[in-house]
């Protein structure tokens, strides 16, 4: 009484009452409100509903024959009420096959799912055994001996299959496939195994209910189909597990879970769920399950739980899967764009990071990824004529460009995929493209003119001032363009054969080519002292002139320079004060030297290269192949393989010869690459290592910066070195390169001491704050002194002469980058160094006489010291210039013990130590 069937099956219940209180208590009351009970039923939708939140046991038989007329008064009544397209709703076949099994959809869904997988028999003990409470008893006085017993049936993936073990255990005789037991053996299986006999004898029914109900509805129980082998068998269950479980879930399917701890599960609509402590899989359950019934007392438990496989789940789910795609990108190989597909069914991610051809799913968005990565970008392993024809086209353009240095020529890409857009409409990848040239005969329609990729055109006297070749020395070469500012490539690069480089004359790469020379020359003059640069302005007058009237290509340019301007503006500047040095890149003639083969040497936009023809390292066979295999750029973190101290590469004679693979900052990047000289690549490693962490420790160096702020008492002081944001910087940056620059090769070592050095950035900082802070205070202590000594014996020019001494000395000492030179270990020697200056100063100002006496001990020591810092050249070795820097603190140790004993040196110093390194670093390289 009660019920409604039409495709579902449900008890109408009080809606604001779950307390199953029947809203038609007869018969009569039923029919008397049978158009209410048709509505309602209507809008829980007709058709094939795989499940509902209520689910109840079979009807009796007495009131099956309402069922078929409350079918059909149900379509009538549903014809009558069309959807907003206007189609009538309609049961699918699957719907009245539901209809005619009086049991709720959930059941009736699982037997049919049974059916076509083949395991029909074992599902209709599970579906009989749904329908009633668990036949499982655990008496008090016996619960140990109760557990023992049911043991023996638990599956311990699968609380169904232990229903089914319990059945067959119980029933396994048969006859005709129809299970049979006398009540007298039922009972006592019941007592020794601890079951209910009305439960089991009731489980007993309602099975033999269930196979008439199905032999009426056309099934042959007796001969199923065979059990479906899956298409891609799982390691994990068996095929007849899968079929049975796969069952299950078409009628539970909104019962399903995912782990998210132990016992506790993430479930459909955002419910989360603990499995049922009584279950057999409590404490043992995977990582997929599905429940035949949730049911919540004091929390939300899921009850009669499987193991299941989420690979079951999108086939089964149909259309109740959600899709989503994200990342739509362009992928070469498959010539298509792909994306990474997301199933989730009734809340739950069920797939995951599927790549799929993303075309078919968004026509419109894949269209502009293909067209801006395959033929605009040209990122295809096909070359079709018409993608060459347009990229030759636009590389003329942006040859142009790369001469005059401008980024206007070439049009944008938005107008060129405009050109595409409206000429390829609906097409996506490779295939569709092939076919629309397939269908349109040939590709000329999509063929490029000069004004579909020109948006300005440069005139041809300007064009003439970038040629293709240029005069260096006697003879000309091809010389090629790029234009990136701020890249090693920047600006012209000439090639030239490493046989002639030596006989070619430097100066003449000085006049680059003439379409920069203009410029050049503007940036000379503005380069020039300001005594000089007064003289000739306005420099664009200036630079007019010399244009015009100056002889070119002769000579060094900056002596023509310094030659025309004296003959024609009688403005003297000695080619010295020329600063060639601080041009910008792009107006250095950039040479490459190449060997006999072509191939490239070495490049320098120093015109001394050219005289290092004859010493030029010789060329490793295989070098480059090494490079390309070792070499990576844009590197952010250590996401490659450990790093050997060195690598030898064997050429076809046999002979090895040694690289260095090291990391190398380039601007804001990590590169990694192969060194010649080991002392380059470790230098240049450690550097590197440093930029990797500050990039892992991106977050905890703003916290650094944020706490590492000088006090408002030394702000003032802090202008002698740049300003108080200049000395925090400084401060943050050798921070950072006392902590992170290290020779670190390995990976785990990488992260080793990234977990070491959590939580030290602060500490380290505020370390070396209090560091910092005495040397700038003792620092504006000797100023004021100078300037109080200065002030007080202005008319002196002995004293003003012996302070101008000190404070060249104080300079010398502490520059105003003295945070980046000296190490934490340097600052308390400085402090001491400097209050000896202020030692003398005082004494000095009382007894000069007695400090020159001193002073004379000491200058041969600094004259020995200037010499050996001007004879410093590229080639002087590391161990050259290191004992050269621990002379210069010698120096300054041997200065406290001739003018401030009180302050004691740090180790004994005298004459005969200092001679003795002076002899030491004679003797080195």
């Amino acid at each position: 009484c009660g019920r409604v069937q039409n495709g579902i099956c449900i008890r109408l219940f009080e809606e604001e009452d779950y307390n199953h209180r029947p809203l038609f208590t007869s018969p009569e009351i039923l029919r008397a409100n049978l158009s209410e009970v048709i509505l309602r039923m209507i809008s829980l939708h007709l058709g094939d509903i795989q499940s509902f939140p209520f689910v109840d046991p079979p009807p009796s038989r007495q009131i099956k024959d309402g069922f078929d007329l409350l079918v059909e008064l149900g379509a009538i009544v549903a014809n009558t009420n069309r959807k907003k397209d206007n189609a009538p709703f309609q049961l699918t076949d699957q719907g009245r096959l539901m209809a005619r099994i009086p049991l709720g959809p959930r059941l009736s869904r699982m037997l049919i799912e049974a059916w076509e997988k083949g395991c029909i028999r074992e599902v209709a003990v599970i579906v009989s055994a749904l329908t009633i409470p668990d036949p499982r008893e655990k008496p008090r006085d016996a619960f140990t001996k109760a557990e023992a017993a049911h043991k023996r049936f638990t599956d311990p993936a699968s609380d169904f299959i232990t229903l089914y073990n319990i059945w067959n255990e119980c029933f396994k005789n048969s006859e005709d496939g129809k299970p049979f037991i006398r009540a007298r053996d039922l009972k006592k299986f019941c007592n020794i195994h601890y079951m209910s006999f009305k439960r089991m004898r009731e489980w007993q029914d309602v099975h033999e209910q269930i196979i008439d109900i199905l032999e009426e509805s056309g099934f042959d129980v007796d001969h199923p189909p065979p059990v479906r082998t899956a298409e891609n068998p799982d390691d994990v269950f068996s095929a007849h597990y899968t079929a049975i479980h796969e069952s299950i879930l078409s009628g539970f399917l909104s019962n399903i879970a995912v782990k998210k701890e132990k016992n506790i599960y993430q479930a459909t609509k955002q419910r989360q769920v603990m499995i049922f402590p009584g279950s057999g899989l409590f404490n043992k359950a995977g990582q997929w399950i599905v429940a035949a019934e949730m049911v919540e007392t004091s929390r939300l438990f899921a009850r009669r739980v499987a193991l299941i496989s989420r690979d079951w789940l999108e086939s089964l789910g149909g259309y109740q899967c959600k899709y989503s795609y994200t990342n739509p990108r362009w992928q070469r190989n498959r010539g298509a764009v792909v994306a990474d597909e997301q199933v989730s069914l009734y809340g739950l991610v069920i797939v995951s990071g599927r790549s799929v051809h993303f075309g078919p799913k968004n026509p419109e968005v894949a269209s502009e990824i293909f067209f801006q990565s395959a033929l605009i970008e040209g990122d295809v392993k096909t070359v079709l004529p018409f993608m060459s024809h347009n990229w030759s086209l636009i590389e003329e353009v942006r040859d142009i460009e790369n001469r005059i240095r401008r980024r206007d020529l070439l049009v944008t890409d938005d107008v060129l995929l405009e050109f595409y857009r409206k000429r390829l409409a609906g097409v996506y990848d490779m295939p569709t493209l092939k076919k629309r040239l397939r269908e349109k005969g040939s590709d000329d329609f999509l063929k490029m003119k000069h004004s579909d990729v020109l948006s300005d055109s440069p005139d041809d006297a300007q064009l003439s001032l970038f040629p293709d070749t240029v005069s260096v020395g006697s003879e000309t070469y091809d010389c090629s363009y790029r234009f990136e500012p701020g890249q090693e490539p920047d600006g012209v690069t000439v090639k030239l054969p490493v046989s002639v480089a030596s006989a070619i004359p430097m100066e003449s790469t000085d006049w680059v080519v003439p379409g920069l020379l203009e410029e050049k020359i503007t940036e000379l003059i503005k380069g020039l002292p300001k005594s000089y640069r007064k003289q000739l302005v306005p420099v664009a007058e200036t630079v007019k002139v010399v244009m015009e009237e100056m002889p070119k290509f002769e000579g060094a340019l900056v002596n023509s320079l310094s030659r025309f301007l004296y003959d024609r503006l009688k403005v003297d500047i000695p080619a010295s004060i020329w600063n060639e040095k601080d041009l910008p890149d792009h107006l250095k003639m950039r040479i490459t030297l190449t060997d006999a083969s072509g191939e490239e040497i070495c490049t320098s936009r120093d015109k001394g290269v050219l005289l290092q023809s004859i010493p030029l390292l010789p060329r490793i066979e295989g070098f480059e192949a090494e490079c390309r295999k070792w070499e990576k750029t844009g590197l952010t973190t250590w996401d490659f393989e450990d790093l050997p101290e060195v690598i030898h590469i064997t050429d076809k004679n046999g002979n090895a010869f040694p690289v260095y693979p090291g990391l190398e900052k380039d601007g804001t990047d990590v590169n990694l690459r192969l060194f010649r000289h080991k002392d380059a690549a470790e230098k240049a490693h450690e550097a590197g290592v440093e930029h990797l962490y500050r990039q892992y420790f991106s977050k905890d160096i703003k916290f650094l910066k944020k706490n590492l702020i000088l006090p408002a008492a030394a702000e003032e002081t802090a202008r002698y070195f740049g300003g108080k944001k200049q000395v925090e910087q400084q401060m943050a940056d050798r921070v950072l390169q006392d902590l992170f620059r290290r020779n670190i090769r390995t990976r785990a070592g990488f992260f080793d001491y990234a977990q070491q050095q959590v939580n030290q950035l602060v500490p380290a900082g505020q370390t070396f704050l209090k560091l910092i802070l005495p040397v700038i205070t003792v620092y504006r202590e000797a100023r004021s002194l100078f300037y109080a000594i200065e002030t007080s014996g202005a008319t002196n020019p002995v004293i003003m002469e012996f302070i101008g001494e000190l404070r060249k000395s104080l300079a010398g000492l502490v520059p105003e980058n003295f945070i980046e030179l000296y190490g934490v270990d340097r600052m308390p020697d400085l402090v001491r160094y400097i209050r000896a200056l202020i030692l003398r100063a005082e004494r000095g100002r009382a007894d000069i006489d007695k400090d020159r006496k001193k002073a004379a001990n000491t200058k041969p020591f600094t004259d020995h010291l200037s010499e050996m810092i001007n004879s410093l050249e590229p080639t002087t070795s590391m161990e050259k210039r290191a004992a050269i820097e621990a002379f210069y603190w010698m120096i300054e140790e041997f200065k406290i013990s001739q003018f401030a004993q009180e302050l004691k040196t740090a180790y004994p110093v005298s004459i005969k130590k200092l001679n003795h390194q002076i002899s030491q670093i004679h003797r080195m390289i």
